[in-house]
């Protein structure tokens, strides 16, 4: 470790305290595409349990008119915060045409009966994706926001089953003469399993509820129905210094082959939880196995984690939440180290049952996503490597250059001398004139040489100074893309012999632990993101160190990055603010202190 003396190590202080107080933060937010259905004026949230349909129904402060049918008297107006009631239409010479309500029909046509639990009005929730308003960067096209208003009216409606449970359901939204009234956007869950994404309610949607496994309820309409139909998911991922092979696997299909039982309806503890995700790890790593360039491979690590489908795609379970069986999954990540890409890798799925008849694949590399499927006749899943520019980034030493000193009227003068002195040398017989002019030949030869941009090694009592700003951000710019291309690296004994190239060895175990703590980016599920782009790098001071040569800075810059796990695509953008030093050491730069100040969103 580097002995640092006390007013430099309060410097230091000064500045991370000053400036984590400004409100740091990680970055964690994820690009999810959407099709603005969930930014609608109006937004219904279905439930559908055992005894009824539980609604949650936003309306657009505009819109309220459009649902008087299903409103109390003195609610059926756009009377707002102590405004005047605007004059109603009638819907008199409709009757048969026109609805006004959100309503549900069970069998025989037979509408259910509304209760209305609350109402009162609220501020809309904010579903809004973090680029709203923005181009999406997959399709280019501007993602949807919600109306400027954000005000709504809350109406939380239980519809009954009455007697026997329906094993169909039709939404149908306000309409005349077949016609939407107002834009719903809608999402049903049937006992907490999504059966839609988000999706436009533009006509009667009509429901079948399987009752035996809410996974298997569908929308007849294809288009409304979730595109998540796969209840077990493998993925290939290769990536540039590692291969992983991801599963995600409902529970209810996994529980036979770890000696789980389930029943529908049924709530995991977090204990239990936990158990389960254990064994499911353990288990998964010695099953389906993975094959790289032919030969049989074993995991370097194994892990998993309990997820859950929601509206922003599978999401992990917090530490400590219960969990319905219904909605449960196993994401499981098996890595496996590569040096480089390899040219084949093969996955031989084992698991089939009853319940296991098909998987969906998804092999990804830098070219894209590719997607297939296995079954039992066919139950291999193959990767193979048609990168033909591919290219190994690797860290690159950055070379100390030597500063020249060019001034051409000194050059100039300093040449004249050296002529005069060589004749001057020539012409007198004195040996004493003949040593002077000798020394003044080798001088002003020198002097010429130095001052019209030679260099002369630097002499002992002259102290090499600091680069200037522009040279040392410079400096930097090349060391930031050191430090990205050292975060590939899988493990923190690769990261840190990777640091070793650019780092001095008495910095090496301290500023490998800063990296791991400051610079690594992970996506939620525990991979490693990898980072696209850097950006607005900018050095806001440099002051000399106390080692000759050396600098040391205060600097930010964005970066970024993206990473995936189980077919689900991260995109991060992350601003540092990070005090470094560096100084010269064997004719290379190496970077002799860290300190990650900040780690923000750039937006925020």
């Amino acid at each position: 470790m580097n002995k640092i003396p006390i007013w430099q190590y309060l410097y230091r202080l000064f500045l991370m305290l000053s400036l984590m107080a400004s409100g740091a933060r990680a970055v964690s937010a994820d690009v999810v595409l959407t099709n603005g259905s969930e930014v609608a004026p109006n937004i219904a949230v279905l439930h559908i349990k055992d005894d009824g349909v539980y609604v949650d129904l936003e309306i657009y402060i505009e819109d309220i008119p459009l649902f008087t049918d299903m409103l109390p008297i003195g609610w059926s107006s756009d009377f707002v915060e102590g405004e005047p009631e605007a004059k109603q239409e009638t819907n008199q010479g409709f009757a048969q045409a026109e609805s006004r309500a959100l309503s549900i029909v069970g069998r025989d046509n037979q509408p259910l009966i509304a209760e209305i639990r609350n109402l009162e009005y609220r501020t809309r929730i904010d579903r809004a994706s973090p680029l709203a308003g923005q181009r999406n960067p997959f399709s280019g096209q501007i993602v949807p926001s919600p109306p400027k208003d954000p005000r709504v009216l809350f109406v939380e409606v239980f519809f009954p089953f009455q007697n026997t449970v329906p094993n169909e359901l039709t939404i149908m939204p306000p309409s005349r003469d077949g016609e939407p009234l107002a834009t719903i956007g809608m999402q049903v869950f049937d006992r907490e399993v999504p059966v839609t994404d988000f999706s436009f309610l533009s006509k009667p949607a009509e429901l079948k509820i399987h009752w035996p496994d809410p996974w298997d309820s569908r929308f007849s309409a294809e288009s409304l129905n979730r595109k998540a139909q796969d209840g077990t998911s493998t993925f290939l991922y290769i990536e540039p210094r590692e291969v992983r092979h991801e599963t995600l696997i409902r529970l209810r299909e996994l529980a036979p082959w770890i000696g789980e039982t389930t029943e529908v309806g049924q709530t995991l503890s977090p204990q239990r939880s936990a158990m389960i995700v254990n064994q499911a790890a353990s288990f998964l790593a010695s099953r389906n196995p993975v094959t790289i360039d032919g030969k049989l491979v074993q995991p370097s690590n194994a892990t998993a984690k309990l997820l859950e489908l929601t509206s922003q795609g599978y999401q992990v379970v917090e530490p400590g939440k219960e969990v319905s069986v219904n909605n449960a999954f196993i994401g499981a990540i098996l890595s496996f180290s590569s040096a480089d890409l390899p040219n084949q890798v093969t996955v031989t799925w084992d698991m089939f049952d009853e319940e296991i008849s098909r998987v969906a694949t998804i092999s990804n590399d830098i070219a894209g996503p590719f997607f297939g499927a296995v079954s039992s006749a066919d139950p291999q899943f193959h990767w193979q490597n048609h990168l033909l520019q591919y290219q190994r980034a690797s860290v690159t030493q950055i070379p100390v250059e030597q500063q020249k000193r060019q001034d051409p009227a000194l050059a100039l003068i300093a040449g004249i001398i050296s002529a005069v002195s060589i004749g001057f040398l020539l012409l007198t017989r004195d040996k004493v004139a003949k040593r002077a002019s000798c020394v003044t030949v080798i001088a002003a030869a020198s002097a010429t040489f130095v001052f019209s941009g030679g260099y002369l090694p630097e002499l002992l009592w002259n102290k090499p100074e600091p680069p200037e700003q522009q040279v040392a951000e410079d400096i930097l710019r090349s060391m930031v893309k050191n430090l990205n291309t050292v975060t590939l690296e899988t493990s923190p004994a690769a990261r840190k012999a990777e640091l070793a190239h650019i780092v001095t060895a008495a910095s090496l175990g301290d500023i490998a632990t800063e990296v791991e703590r400051g610079l690594v980016i992970r996506t939620p599920g525990g991979s490693l993101a990898t980072v696209t782009d850097i950006s607005a790098l900018k050095v806001e001071r440099v002051d000399p160190t106390l080692k000759p040569g050396g600098f040391r800075t205060l600097a930010k810059w964005t970066v970024k990055a993206q990473g995936g796990h189980w077919g689900h695509a991260h995109l991060r953008a992350v601003t540092f603010r990070v005090l470094a030093e560096v100084i010269p050491e064997s004719g290379q730069w190496k970077l002799d202190g860290l300190t990650v100040i900040e780690a923000r969103d750039p937006n925020a």
